[in-house]
C-alpha cells in the first residue's frame, strides 16, 4: 500500500510543447493540478453581464500554458488579451490541452452541467 508521503511525493503533470507559427515560436501546455482544474471548470460557467460565456479557448490556455519551470504564463488579466489572438492559434493550444488533460466535448459539457 502507497504510503501518504509517496502519493504527495507524486506531484508530476503531463506537458506537450507546440509550436505557433503564428506566434512565432513554441509554448508548453500543461496537465492541469485538481486544484487549477476546479478553478477553471468554475471559470468556465462564469458568464458576462450580457449571459455570455466568456472566452472558453482562452480561458483553457490562460490555465494550462506554463513556462520552463511550471508556473501559468497567463494570469486572470490577460483574459481580455488572449481572447483577441488568431482562433487558429488559440485551438492549437486548446486542442494539446485537451489531449494532455483528458478533456473531450463530453468531459466539458459535464463540467459546465456542474
Amino acid at each position: 500500500m502507497l504510503k501518504r508521503e509517496e502519493i504527495l511525493s507524486k506531484i508530476s503533470l503531463k506537458k506537450e510543447t507546440v509550436l505557433v507559427e503564428a506566434w512565432g515560436g513554441e509554448v508548453i501546455v500543461s496537465e492541469m493540478s485538481g486544484a487549477m482544474r476546479d478553478s477553471w471548470e468554475q471559470s468556465i460557467t462564469q458568464k458576462d453581464v450580457s449571459g455570455k460565456t466568456v472566452s472558453p479557448r482562452a480561458k483553457l490556455v490562460l490555465y494550462t500554458v506554463v513556462d520552463d519551470q511550471g508556473h501559468r504564463l497567463f494570469n486572470d488579466e490577460d483574459l481580455e488579451a488572449l481572447g483577441k489572438l488568431s482562433s487558429e492559434a488559440l485551438e492549437m493550444i486548446c486542442a494539446a490541452a485537451l489531449r494532455v488533460n483528458g478533456l473531450g466535448s463530453a468531459e466539458i459539457d459535464k463540467s459546465k452541467k456542474n
